[in-house]
């Protein structure tokens, strides 16, 4: 989901400043209550500008990924994983996104 524009987060927050009730700006602007409250918090913090890493790749950059799961062909997930810097489980998940596969198992000891 995008962010907000600032100019929709400055009406909510200069219409509750001029006296409307926040559940009315709520209902008017369609926003959650809990919206409105974080938009009134960050105006008087001093900005209303959305978050800077709004959408980015949380833990595991996909190049990242391609490339060591290409050069590792023989190693397993948990292997990947400790190479990455992650939990194997976020290894799996990036993988499968990008349609890579290994048939690989973990020796049992």
């Amino acid at each position: 989901m995008k962010a907000y524009t600032v100019d929709l987060r400055r009406r909510i927050v200069d219409f509750v400043n001029a006296g409307g009730a926040k559940t009315a700006a709520a209902a008017r602007f369609r926003v959650s209550r809990k919206t409105v409250y974080r938009y009134l918090a960050a105006d008087a913090a001093g900005s209303l500008a959305p978050k800077a890493g709004w959408g980015g790749w949380r833990k595991l950059d996909p190049a990242d990924a391609r490339r060591e799961a290409g050069r590792r062909k023989d190693a397993t997930l948990a292997e990947l994983a400790d190479a990455l810097g992650v939990h194997f489980t976020t290894v799996r998940y990036r993988l499968r996104k990008l349609g890579v596969t290994l048939k690989k198992t973990r020796e049992v000891p």
